[in-house]
């Protein structure tokens, strides 16, 4: 099948595909827990699965090195449609979760079966698109997709939060849709043909044996230890990433607790409008993405990540539903920029034959604070709520401070690079 022809299947796969996992978009994952489950479990518990379900997207890269390992010499489409299909069952088995512990503890497990199995999807789809296409054609489906996914996430958000509102016992049939129709993306997915793909499953076979090139935990550590520029960046990395991966699950506590905004305030602030927000910002950032190296591009990208951490604890503490709404602008620009660093800054440190691995370690320790970030911040914010009933806000500057820790590192990285 030509290129030509691959191009619109991808297209419609990948919009079939966003409408099953905008089902599991962290933010409104989290505002129904937070709605549907309040009462039918403890307290902590509801905060704990609130940490969980929005910091799946990253730690559910935990898993990416052993997607990225499993997947050599293996036939890459077969594989794919598997992982697509894994996560639209577990987004269509949402449908079945009742109203109690048990229904908690099942929409918790669902949610992260569905963005580990994506993960792998992702993983296989780095692969599919370098062969496929020219590095034109993948600039220009990236982008389409970026905002494709975004609008088509922003909108099944909303449709949660609505739900949530006005109609929670349609909210079944909202999953039983969305997984449906991600399972027609995944079926259709298996047209695709991936060009030069048994000269490449034998390169892979001989690249099982290469210990220095094989994704694993021993070649991650091999990196960190033989390029202590990327250790550092890793290091300023894990510090900053951790404050934006704790800023939505603290900033939902405080919108559905001290401002007591209606659930689909909610999901519109934290998920549909950063959402919407992402392709308007994207391209700003790509053109300055483009000119400078990573580090540089980070010294400037971390301050709009303090602006947000600052204007969040600004709107809690006088709560103020306008300067909430800034906030939610900001954390679109932030998230734009940070998907364009996510994917593309490991490649100013690496070689080409090495770049694999370098993401590899990235999204490992993006996975690790993923899981961790999260947790401790709503932990925090429970303690304080605890010791003094409505001053759980004050939870907020944990990741403001991290933010600014963060940009002075990055700062410090740029400084010692001019100095070199």
């Amino acid at each position: 099948m030509p290129t030509t022809r691959q191009y619109p299947q991808e297209i419609l796969n990948w919009a079939l595909l966003s409408v099953g996992m905008g089902a599991v978009e962290g933010a409104a994952i989290a505002a129904l827990v937070k709605a549907r489950y309040t009462g039918a479990a403890p307290p902590l518990a509801i905060d704990i699965a609130i940490a969980l379900v929005m910091g799946a997207n990253a730690y559910s890269n935990l898993a990416s090195f052993l997607f990225a390992a499993h997947q050599l010499g293996r036939d890459k489409i077969r594989l794919t449609v598997l992982w697509q299909a894994i996560a639209m069952f577990a987004v269509l088995l949402l449908a079945l979760t009742p109203d109690n512990a048990t229904g908690l503890v099942l929409v918790v497990l669902l949610t992260i079966v569905a963005r580990v199995a994506w993960v792998g999807v992702i993983t296989l789809r780095a692969v599919v698109w370098r062969n496929n296409f020219p590095s034109t054609a993948r600039a220009r489906l990236a982008s389409k997709l970026a905002a494709l996914n975004a609008i088509v996430m922003a909108t099944m958000a909303f449709a949660i939060g609505w739900l949530l509102e006005h109609r929670p016992g349609a909210l079944p049939w909202l999953f039983a849709s969305a997984g449906l129709i991600g399972i027609v993306g995944a079926w259709r997915y298996l047209v695709i043909r991936l060009r030069g793909h048994g000269l490449l499953r034998e390169r892979e076979r001989a690249l099982k044996s290469d210990g220095d090139l094989k994704p694993s935990v021993a070649a991650f550590r091999r990196v960190l230890a033989a390029d202590p520029i990327y250790r550092d960046y890793m290091r300023s990395m894990f510090v900053f990433g951790s404050g934006n991966l704790m800023l939505p699950a603290l900033v939902l506590l405080v919108a559905a607790e001290k401002l007591a905004l209606p659930v689909l305030w909610q999901v519109a602030l934290i998920s549909t409008v950063p959402l919407l927000m992402l392709p308007f910002a994207v391209g700003p950032w790509a053109k300055f993405f483009d000119r400078v190296h990573i580090v540089e591009f980070r010294v400037v990208h971390a301050w709009s990540f303090v602006a947000t951490s600052a204007v969040f604890f600004l709107a809690a503490m006088l709560s103020n539903v306008w300067l909430l709404g800034l906030g939610s602008l900001l954390l679109g620009a932030g998230y734009a920029g940070g998907q364009l660093g996510w994917n593309l800054g490991h490649n100013d440190f690496s070689r080409p034959e090495q770049a694999a691995l370098y993401m590899g370690v990235h999204t490992t320790l993006t996975g690790v604070r993923g899981l961790l970030a999260p947790v401790a911040g709503v932990l925090l914010y429970r303690v304080l709520e605890v010791a003094h009933h409505g001053s759980g806000f004050f939870a907020l500057l944990l990741p403001l401070a991290l933010n600014l820790i963060g940009a002075f590192s990055f700062l410090a990285m740029q400084r010692a690079r001019g100095q070199a």
